[in-house]
């Protein structure tokens, strides 16, 4: 959980220091009050991108620090395989230099942004109500159903076995392509054999027969690029030469006037007559070159009689390597018995897993199904398949797709296409009740998802995060009074003049305070006895 966040010189924010409690805390302000400036903060903490337009003060250092109470979340492998010391309460920072750099740290020790972002997925979670994307990933899906199966140590046998698997698989692979290369390498090198003796070869040949080979295969493109470039040199009117002719014939003009330009003059005709040289002998190379599959085939054919100097020198080999047959044969003959028995295995335990996760699927749908009621979505309908994969995966056999429709009489579809804003927001809801009764979920920011709803949904919505808030720290960022209400602590973010500037400040609300809050998001800036009355019975006061 969040137990602290430090923010020094970011936007309008120039010292501030929270601290936070477990279970559901509400953050309300009016719009504009800095809400967004404190979220981006501590998005940016966790691993965003940086911005110097970020600095309050452009020739001060940014920073930013999260303390987070981790001991519940199972993440010293995480730290291990990341070599950072595990602390139950560690601390990211984030600092951004004047200069555009920035720094990234957890538990002091320096790490890459990248390895910041990773780390703090499994710390926090933040949603809006067009950011919900993970409810909708497949993986995520079934870690559904895998929580409610209870697969977590069935998955983590299988997975071990699964690694072997694929490493085995691999191995046959490669010990396959050897013997293929070594077949085609061999049967290749006895035929070069078998040429060789009736081949007159003579030193060097090789090398002249590759040079023309070479000049053979691209013939088309060689006559090309030389016609091109003559003409680049000898058309009438914009070939070089003709424009060095006129250059040089106008700089004749002025080379009595001055030594330097008779020097220009002697250089450019120089130029010239080197350029003319040139462009005959590329006529000439233009005439001698012509396309000749005969005689490409004819060299191409001797050229394969040469052996390659490896092969003169392994002649004598040729005997031990035939032998390799034999040894990568009964390599692979063994590979796949060990494949087959580990097949075996992992095929019972996924037929075990997926019996398991076909156990839960009732009970997710009726959970679901039941909080959205509770949201005001009674006429949902959710369909979980689960579907049999040809081959063996990371985990298990199956897919799932979750089949999802908002209103009565439409067909359930794929979740991501078939809810608006607002029902997205309430479905993310839902699935993050019915696992927070199941694992130790993450700290969970909502921000702004009640937005549109309002009167018995909204408070239901309340209601719905504060059962959540009994098993995880939930922050939920408001307008509702219904759902502010039913926080264990609420916080209010409000603007301030300090001197010159303007500053967002944040206070945790004592109950009193909190009751003339609420009556306020009731009522507007004036707090009247109906709103204090409404704000009573909303917080069970009365």
């Amino acid at each position: 959980m969040l137990r602290t966040l430090r923010i020094n010189n970011f936007a309008i924010i120039d010292q501030l220091e929270i601290d936070f409690n477990a279970g559901m805390t509400t953050i309300t302000g009016e719009t504009g009050a800095g809400k967004s400036i404190i979220l981006g903060a501590l998005k940016l903490v966790l691993g965003e991108r940086a911005d110097l337009k970020s600095l309050k003060n452009a020739d001060e250092k940014c920073i930013i620090e999260a303390v987070f109470d981790i001991h519940n979340l199972d993440l010293k492998q995480f730290f291990e395989e990341n070599d950072l010391d595990y602390e139950d309460e560690s601390i990211l920072r984030r600092e951004l230099l004047p200069s555009g750099k920035s720094r990234a740290f957890v538990n002091d020790t320096p790490v890459k942004v990248s390895i910041l972002h990773e780390l703090s997925e499994l710390l926090i979670d933040i949603h809006s109500q067009f950011n919900t994307p993970k409810i909708f990933e497949a993986d995520f899906q079934l870690s559904m159903l895998d929580i409610y199966g209870n697969n977590k140590e069935i998955l983590k046998e299988y997975k071990t076995d699964f690694e072997q698997y694929s490493i085995t698989k691999k191995k046959i692979k490669e010990a396959q392509n050897s013997l293929e290369n070594q077949s085609q390498d061999l049967e290749y090198k006895l035929h070069l054999w078998e040429e060789l003796n009736n081949a007159s070869l003579k030193a060097g040949e090789l090398d002249e027969l590759e040079a023309e080979i070479k000049s053979l295969s691209n013939v088309e493109e060689i006559i090309s690029t030389l016609n091109e470039t003559y003409q680049f040199l000898e058309h009438p009117e914009m070939g070089i030469i003709s424009q060095l002719n006129e250059a040089s014939n106008k700089l004749n003009k002025i080379s009595d006037f001055n030594t330097q330009y008779n020097l220009i003059y002697d250089r450019l005709i120089s130029s010239k007559i080197e350029l003319e040289d040139v462009s005959n002998e590329m006529s000439s190379l233009i005439e001698a070159t012509e396309i000749n599959p005969e005689r490409l085939q004819e060299i191409t054919e001797r050229h394969d009689l040469i052996p390659i100097e490896e092969l003169i020198e392994k002649r004598d080999e040729l005997e031990s390597q035939t032998s390799g047959f034999d040894n990568l044969s009964d390599l692979i003959i063994h590979l796949n018995k060990e494949l087959n028995s580990i097949s075996d295995k992992l095929q019972k335990q996924a037929i075990k897993i997926r019996k398991n996760r076909t156990s839960s699927i009732e009970i997710i749908k009726k959970n679901i199904l039941e909080t959205l009621a509770q949201l005001g979505m009674e006429n949902s309908q959710l369909t979980i398949q689960l579907n049999e994969t040809s081959d063996f995966t990371l985990t298990g056999k199956d897919e799932v797709v979750f089949l999802f429709s908002a209103n009565k009489g439409m067909e359930p579809r794929i979740f991501e296409k078939s809810v608006s804003g607002g029902e997205r927001s309430r479905l993310m809801l839902a699935i993050k009740k019915l696992l927070a009764t199941h694992q130790h979920l993450p700290t969970l920011i909502l921000d702004e998802i009640d937005t549109g709803i309002s009167g018995k949904v909204a408070n239901e919505t309340g209601k719905v995060m504060q059962k959540m808030a009994e098993n995880m720290q939930l922050f939920v960022i408001t307008h509702l009074p219904q759902v502010a209400s039913k926080g264990n602590h609420q916080v209010k973010v409000y603007k301030e003049v300090v001197g010159e500037t303007t500053q967002t400040n944040v206070k945790e609300l004592s109950e009193k305070e909190r009751l003339t809050e609420i009556a306020q998001m009731i009522s507007g800036s004036e707090v009247t006895d109906a709103a204090l009355n409404q704000a009573k019975e909303l917080m069970n006061l009365n």
